[in-house]
């Protein structure tokens, strides 16, 4: 009976140790997956991190080449948003990116639905449709700029041939319209393939039995498009659009090659990404650029934000 609270208090002690060793192990679990996401964490903040503290810096200073000049403060960002061919070339941006990414979703989509089909010979036009993205973006610019020629070009060629005179030796690139025009009908066809691949992917994840139900239902193809598949496929468009405007609000070799001078004729063609450069490099005013660029870094953060906030509402 001596040894009673002797036993009482070794068990205590031992349940102790256990609940010690318990918790040790619960914080070494927890802190294993930070400990193994650390290499590439640190990684990420000295590829993208630096870069981005550098450019702000870089932005408050007056452009000296890329090293940095005297401090302006918020200078550069209020010549920035107030001089108007800045102005001109954001408004532009905006509406070639929204015309490119519209219009390459939309083709691609009824590309993916085409070699959905089953229709016989499917698996060649899969290969022909991959062909433009894996040619190189430079060499494809080059060729759509011979296309639309004002003397050689296929183009005017094949309109004049369908009776419209009045495209007889018609020059595309001489107004800023027009030559946005040419531009946008080769980013959409370079954007195209991978876009088309990625929602032929997503059709073909829709469930069978799905499908299948919907038809027993009653249900016709556009309905069966709309009501089933669509939904199904929305996080993968989401994320594809997310793709598709960023890229197409950084477009640049396609404007760069296809336009003479880079932007022209007379500014018309210029949009951010191409300002950017120009300022840097060009006009040698490093400030002005990486004003210019995070201008751009923050859009496309906001646009990404309400892309991803928009799927999450639809999750719930």
């Amino acid at each position: 009976m001596a040894d009673h609270p002797q036993r009482i208090a070794a068990r205590f002690t031992a349940a102790g140790s256990r609940a010690r060793r318990t918790s040790s192990a619960n914080r070494r679990t927890k802190l294993l997956p930070w400990l193994l996401m650390a290499p590439t964490a640190i990684s990420v903040i000295a590829v993208i991190g630096y870069p981005l503290v550098q450019t702000v810096w870089l932005s408050l200073h007056e452009g000296q080449g890329l090293m940095t000049g005297e401090w302006v403060g918020l200078g550069n960002y209020v010549e920035m948003f107030t001089t108007p061919a800045t102005q001109a070339a954001f408004v532009r941006t905006l509406v070639l990116t929204a015309v490119t990414v519209g219009g390459a979703m939309l083709i691609a989509f009824l590309t993916a639905l085409v070699l959905n089909s089953g229709l016989p010979g499917m698996r060649l036009l899969t290969v022909l449709v991959v062909l433009p993205w894996a040619m190189p973006r430079v060499s494809a610019a080059i060729l759509w700029k011979w296309a639309f020629d004002s003397q050689y070009g296929l183009v005017n060629w094949v309109l004049v041939a369908l009776g419209m005179d009045q495209f007889e030796g018609f020059s595309w690139f001489s107004t800023g319209p027009s030559a946005l025009v040419v531009v946008s009908v080769a980013i959409i066809w370079a954007k195209v393939p991978f876009l088309a691949i990625a929602l032929l992917a997503a059709l073909r994840s829709v469930p069978g039995d799905l499908v299948e139900a919907a038809r027993l239902d009653g249900a016709n193809a556009f309905q069966t498009l709309v009501r089933i598949k669509l939904p199904i496929m929305r996080p993968v468009v989401m994320v594809l659009l997310i793709l598709a405007t960023i890229q197409a609000f950084q477009a640049f070799d396609h404007i760069f090659v296809m336009t003479v001078p880079p932007g022209g004729p007379n500014h018309s063609t210029e949009i951010i990404s191409l300002l950017t450069y120009l300022e840097a490099f060009a006009f040698l005013d490093g400030g002005m650029g990486s004003a210019l660029a995070l201008l751009s870094f923050v859009v496309l953060a906001l646009i990404t934000y309400v892309y991803v906030r928009a799927q999450r509402e639809e999750l719930r």
